[in-house]
């Protein structure tokens, strides 16, 4: 795997190689920068791995959904994305969103770019737009990244390039459930 922190100018891509494997590459001109796996066919618990070390994510919560971020195998919560809506109506209408606060005080706002649009957005405590994630839909689920800044000054880069296709492809997941298509149905 390359480093994601080396020189910019890139597009990155996340693909899911095969569609009957929960596991997807983010890859940019042939370079495979990082994976993330299920460990299970169903459930939320995802290892994302980079050159620079592997992070935990698992869904919890019902009425006020969450998502816990762990680095390596540690058994501490590095950063919790708590969702602005507990409500599945809502979730569904407008996709996932919420703030996602490090143990460290580090906070980012995850948001859908609006209501009919297939774009998702980390920014910082400002605004400032860090990360897009742009969802197209295939035969599987495809997302072109946009870092908007130099990727030396994002904190935590590696989490939330993992965390935010982890988000989409549980709501794009959850989606296909709920209407009885995908995922080999």
């Amino acid at each position: 795997m390359k480093f994601i922190k080396e020189p910019t100018g890139r597009s990155l891509k996340w693909s899911q190689p095969n569609a009957m494997v929960r596991y997807h590459e983010l890859r940019s001109d042939g370079g495979l920068y990082a994976t993330l796996k299920w460990k299970k066919m169903f459930g939320s618990l995802a290892v994302g791995e980079f050159r620079e070390g592997k992070y935990t994510f698992k869904r919890g919560g019902f009425l006020r959904p969450f998502v816990t971020v762990r680095k390596g195998d540690t058994e501490s919560n590095l950063a919790v994305l708590k969702f602005k809506s507990g409500s599945v109506i809502v979730n569904a209408t407008l996709g996932p969103s919420g703030v996602l606060e490090f143990s460290s005080g580090h906070r980012y706002e995850f948001n859908r770019l609006g209501l009919w649009n297939s774009k998702w957005t980390f920014t910082d405590e400002n605004g400032t737009p860090l990360i897009t994630f742009e969802k197209k839909i295939k035969a599987k689920p495809i997302g072109l990244v946009t870092i908007h800044c130099d990727p030396k000054e994002i904190d935590y880069l590696n989490a939330l390039l993992l965390l935010g296709w982890y988000v989409i492809i549980l709501d794009y997941e959850e989606a296909e459930a709920a209407i009885g298509v995908g995922m080999g149905a």
